[in-house]
């Protein structure tokens, strides 16, 4: 249990909400769940137009910070008049601003300043912000300048793209209460890519599920229902799949599919369905609610997740749907890409395949939907997997631990 003696936190995000963020979804209803008061400062306002149902249950106030501009620059002097930083604070912060883009500079200026006035007129304890990009930039500056201890949350992009600075990613890591990280290859790699020996406190701590309410009863599947879910981005491979469709088709297996997702690769991948002619067996059905795919994993046989190194370097570290297939005890076919393995077990909660093949990732396919024991297996150890490593009752005090100072 976690205890509840008035913890306070604030959460520093790019954009609140996101369809495609789940994760830190269930993070801040898990922590209102256990008595963590908690605000959201998003730098963008939120313009997917489709949001979740658990969405309504967040009690957090949301503040959207201000598009720079006179108004916005005023309140930063406000801010910086009210927060008296010492100069020393101050000169780092502009140090800090002065080694990433000149577009983002005074913005960020503006928005670290807003936030740190804003967490003390509301008394915040701590400060964490998830990824290593803008919403790290924004807790960082308001950091130096208002005292308050922050954490930062290292998911993928902000770890693994090639354009990603080790020295920025280094100087904020050395700064902040913690750097937690999402799975141990994350951790691995941050320690020899990025940090190289400089100093800075790194965790692991698993993105954790709400496991009540995402089993799946025992009722009938649909045996040739493969699904994918994810944003088309191409570090997710959904062209892949489209090809191991058209490797199932050749070979008379009985085999439909359903994408889930939006995003920059629809065109691409829409365009793939047809050049491979597989219209009647591949359906893109663009992004749904998390209520809505998961009633689709209720129905389905098999979760496919080819994701591949992009070419900018960027890869997935800990999908969430992979999480949410262990729950549902829906069996996956996946590549062995950063934390997969830390999620699927070749042969146990489901199948790994080679990255970038599509004649084995059909053939994995093929084996799921035709092998009743082999899936009657995995479909029964998802669930054991999810609880032992993947519960938010077990995770979630680990993340406290790093926002209380006392871990």
């Amino acid at each position: 249990m976690i205890p509840n003696d008035a913890l306070r936190v604030g959460y520093v995000l790019k954009k609140y909400p996101r369809l495609s963020e789940t994760f830190i979804l269930n993070e801040i209803l898990g922590l209102e769940a256990a008595g963590v008061e908690t605000t959201v400062y998003s730098t963008t306002a939120a313009d997917e137009g489709r949001f979740h149902a658990d969405l309504a249950r967040v009690k957090a106030d949301v503040t959207y910070l201000p598009a720079f501009g006179s108004a916005a620059t005023l309140g930063a002097f406000e801010a910086l008049r009210d927060l008296k930083p010492p100069a020393e604070a101050w000169e780092r912060a502009l140090a800090f601003a002065a080694r990433l883009p000149a577009e983002r500079r005074a913005g960020l200026l503006v928005h670290g300043l807003r936030v740190a006035i804003d967490a003390r007129r509301r008394r915040l304890d701590h400060l964490h912000a998830h990824f290593m990009t803008v919403a790290a930039h924004v807790a960082y500056v308001a950091h130096l300048v208002g005292g308050l201890p922050f954490s930062v949350t290292a998911h993928a992009k902000d770890v693994y793209r090639n354009a990603v600075d080790a020295d920025v990613f280094a100087e904020i890591a050395g700064r902040a209460r913690a750097v937690i990280t999402v799975c141990d290859y994350n951790r691995r790699f941050i320690e020899e890519r990025l940090l190289k020996g400089r100093p800075a406190r790194l965790l692991r701590v698993y993105n954790g599920l709400p496991l009540a309410g995402l089993e799946v009863g025992p009722g009938p599947r649909e045996r040739d229902l493969v699904i994918g879910v994810g944003r088309l981005v191409p570090k997710k491979g959904f062209d892949r799949l489209v090809a191991a469709c058209a490797e199932l088709k050749r070979r008379g297996a009985p085999a439909r599919f359903v994408l889930v997702g939006d995003g920059e690769e629809r065109g691409r991948v829409a365009e793939a369905v047809r050049a491979h002619d597989v219209a009647d067996r591949f359906e893109l059905v663009g992004a749904l609610p998390r209520e809505e795919v998961l009633r689709l994993m209720g129905r389905a046989r098999v979760l496919a997740a080819p994701c591949v190194r992009d070419d900018d370097g960027n890869q997935d570290a800990l999908p969430t749907v992979l999480l949410e297939a262990l729950a549902a005890g829906l069996p996956s076919v996946a590549t062995p890409v950063a934390g997969v393995p830390e999620i699927v077990e070749n042969g146990a909660e489901g199948l790994l395949v080679p990255e970038d093949d599509a004649v084995a990732l059909a053939d994995g396919l093929q084996r799921l939907l035709t092998d009743d024991a082999l899936w009657a297996r995995c479909s029964a150890a998802g669930p054991r997997k999810a609880a032992a490593r993947f519960d938010r009752a077990s995770t979630l005090p680990e993340l406290v631990a790093v926002f209380r100072g006392s871990a």
